[in-house]
């Protein structure tokens, strides 16, 4: 996968937020597996939808619009199905993620990459975790190929750890999580909490930082735990800030 395409994964693991403390209703829990085995009730629900501003410095490039759509059937099993849609001057990314409804660990990821100069692409990722493997096939107007990546461990997908998070149920000082996605390997670490200024108001928020340094999330530090606001402080300097919430 391109830079860029990494850097849009990167760029979202965090994702929007809007301070809305409704409760929602039983059918509408959602569950999720902690890394201790037991079971969190995650502060998200079907048709939850959050829009970025993807900036660049003060410069507003795009937008980014992720969105919760519930269980679906993939195969012959059930998984959650997330979309997450990125906008910007020189391409257009469509991303539609399966993710395991215990662990939130991908099991298929199909993109669609539209650019505006060169030719378009289609991804398809297949997730093998019990052998630490992902399948990818690419197509493009001049080419196609199918190769794998090998792992040592899970595989992660960055935008579908931010849900992972929101479900946990409290955070510890100086926590270090090893990430590992199919491209990059790095550590999260939890740093505490912290005041932010968004474009939605001042919130106190949980805040997490990688070693490499690829990437700082903000998470609001109440019931819903939701993305504030990710920077990417590497060369390119991008960051995702929350615009809007729809709850569907």
């Amino acid at each position: 996968m391109r830079k860029t395409s990494v850097i849009l994964l990167i760029i979202f693991s965090c994702l929007l937020a809007y301070g809305l403390m409704t409760m929602v209703s039983p059918g509408d829990i959602i569950g999720v597996q902690t890394e201790k085995g037991n079971v969190a009730y995650a502060p998200f629900y079907k048709g939850e939808s959050f829009t970025y501003d993807v900036m660049y410095q003060k410069v507003r490039l795009g937008k980014s619009v992720l969105t919760f759509h519930g269980e679906m059937t993939l195969g012959d099993q059930k998984a959650y199905y997330i979309t997450f849609r990125t906008k910007v001057p020189s391409l257009n990314d469509a991303e539609d993620l399966y993710a395991d409804k215990h662990t939130f660990l991908p099991i298929e990821v199909h993109r669609s990459i539209k650019k505006k100069i060169g030719f378009d692409d289609r991804i398809v990722e297949r997730y093998d975790q019990k052998n630490f493997r992902v399948y990818i096939t690419q197509k493009s107007k001049l080419r196609s190929r199918d190769f794998t990546i090998q792992k040592e461990s899970l595989i992660h997908n960055a935008i579908l750890l931010a849900y992972y998070y929101r479900a946990q149920s409290d955070f510890d000082r100086n926590d270090v999580m090893a990430i590992n996605l199919p491209m990059a390997e790095f550590d999260i670490i939890y740093d505490g909490v912290e005041t932010i200024d968004t474009p939605l108001g001042e919130y106190k928020a949980h805040v997490f930082t990688s070693d490499p340094e690829k990437f700082k999330l903000w998470l609001s530090a109440d019931e819903r735990k939701i993305p504030l606001k990710i920077e990417n402080p590497g060369t390119f300097g991008y960051s995702l800030v929350i615009k809007s919430l729809d709850r569907g």
